[in-house]
């Protein structure tokens, strides 16, 4: 049987986000670098969909781990031919899994999917090439779609760039850029899906601003989410996502709306 989150069809959470006007399909982890450092040509178009992976045992190899000598299995490893092809853990040992992981032929990495705030829908999806992380998408306002994607060295794992769409609009709104303990971040303030020159700011490792376009002192900074309630390890060292309510982040009042792949 195949266990694990359900798969929501493509009517729901079929969204495009548009990063901007007249751009084709971005080719996902190998496309070219956008942000301020090429703030006329953004990443044009990249999927909010959450989409799950199954993990299916049937036909497989089943082995049960009891990782807390509690009675109750906390890990799944799924293997075929001999080889582990993924891994369902339950993290908080609640009986439900919070964390899916898939390996290639090598047996190396090459997919996490996350659930941190334990709600039955995954806030995060990571890639790895080579057993090394290079992009994670994060639905960081539990609104059931893609709003947040990092990029990250395979060769140092250090995150070069983001991509977010903070206002919840299907838009890419914010670009960041990371340089050592800096990060310079453009914003669309206008809603035409390019960054605004005038809302370029450089923030230091401390979050102080020191470098503005002119609108720093007039306009906070968005301000880094806190961080989740689970904690998934990386093979790079990266640490884990944020996750942050929609009231901060997007600034969509009220509930946030359930969606998304549900276990």
């Amino acid at each position: 049987m195949s266990y694990g989150f359900l798969k929501v069809g493509a009517a729901t959470l079929a969204v495009a986000v548009l990063a901007g006007a007249g751009m084709t399909a971005s080719t996902g982890c190998g496309d070219s670098a956008s942000g301020v450092a090429n703030a006329k040509l953004p990443d044009g178009v990249r999927s909010q969909v959450i989409e799950h992976e199954p993990c299916d045992e049937s036909g497989n190899k089943v082995e049960m781990l009891d990782a807390n000598n509690d009675g109750k299995p906390d890990i799944k490893r799924v293997s075929k031919g001999g080889r582990e092809i993924c891994r369902i853990t339950d993290l908080n040992h609640d009986g439900k899994p919070d964390m899916f992981e898939y390996y290639d032929q090598t047996g190396a990495l090459r997919r996490r999917e996350a659930d941190y705030d334990d709600n039955g829908i995954v806030n995060s999806i990571e890639h790895f090439e080579n057993g090394k992380l290079v992009r994670r998408e994060l639905d960081t306002t539990n609104q059931g779609r893609i709003d947040t994607w990092d990029f990250f060295d395979p060769a140092t794992g250090n995150r070069t760039k983001r991509e977010r769409d903070a206002t919840g609009d299907g838009k890419i709104d914010q670009w960041w850029t990371y340089d050592g303990e800096k990060v310079t971040i453009a914003m669309d303030r206008n809603g035409d899906g390019l960054p605004d020159p005038d809302t370029t700011i450089t923030l230091g490792g401390g979050g102080q601003v020191v470098a503005d376009a002119g609108t720093a002192s007039a306009t906070p900074a968005p301000a880094a989410p806190p961080p989740p309630t689970l904690s998934m390890p990386s093979p790079n060292s990266e640490p884990a996502p944020p996750v942050t309510p929609a009231s901060q982040d997007a600034g969509i009042a009220g509930k946030p709306q359930r969606g998304g792949a549900k276990r």
